[in-house]
């Protein structure tokens, strides 16, 4: 998909939104069969689908470093994946680690999302998962400071604050303020990727 397409289409463009919505057809219809809504018609997830591309186009930023194929696939299933969600009956179970999986260790109000309602162990859930993981390795890469990088890794390793503080020489308060701001950074990140 041409970037300029996609920035026409951002304008206003009809024919270049046309052009989007033909190119990914396809790939809402595959999006489509796999899910059932009980008591709707399969066009209303159809619908939901050609929302979330139209969702991706308006919100889709270049900058961020994702491919648009990427993104705009990640808010297709999340707008059908939240239709799902919304007319589920409660015999499914939250799980909270949907989409995201565990990735984010020492998180857990990050990946405590609003999780969908339904089972994601599933082989394509786990791809998608995947590359939203991929696209937020690269966000944090390019935007934590050197502090807030070694924070986040001993994080992930499972340090508690305290722990981190001691092993980087730092003051609990120090740690913990750094610990706020790459959570804020994450889930203002996430927020272009994820309907809350």
């Amino acid at each position: 998909m041409e970037i300029r397409d996609i920035k026409l289409a951002q304008q206003g463009d009809e024919e270049a939104t046309e052009k989007i919505f033909h190119e990914y057809q396809s790939s809402i219809l595959r999006n489509n069969r796999k899910f059932f809504l009980k008591g709707a018609e399969s066009d209303d997830l159809l619908q939901e689908g050609y929302i979330g591309l139209m969702k991706a186009i308006k919100s889709y930023d270049e900058t961020k470093n994702a491919c648009f194929n990427t993104f705009a696939n990640l808010c297709i299933r999340r707008q059908i994946i939240t239709a799902v969600k919304t007319h589920s009956s409660a015999k499914y179970q939250n799980l909270n680690s949907a989409v995201m999986g565990e990735e984010y260790v020492g998180f857990e109000e990050v990946t405590k999302y609003n999780a969908p309602s339904i089972n994601f162990y599933n082989p394509e859930e786990i791809v998608l998962g995947k590359e939203l993981v991929k696209l937020l390795e690269n966000f944090l890469v390019e935007n934590l400071s050197d502090l807030e990088k070694k924070v986040f890794y001993y994080l992930c390793k499972e340090y508690s604050y305290i722990e981190i503080a001691e092993t980087l020489d730092e003051t609990p308060k120090k740690i913990d303020n750094t610990i706020q701001r790459i959570k804020k950074k994450i889930l203002n990140y996430l927020g272009t990727y994820v309907e809350k």
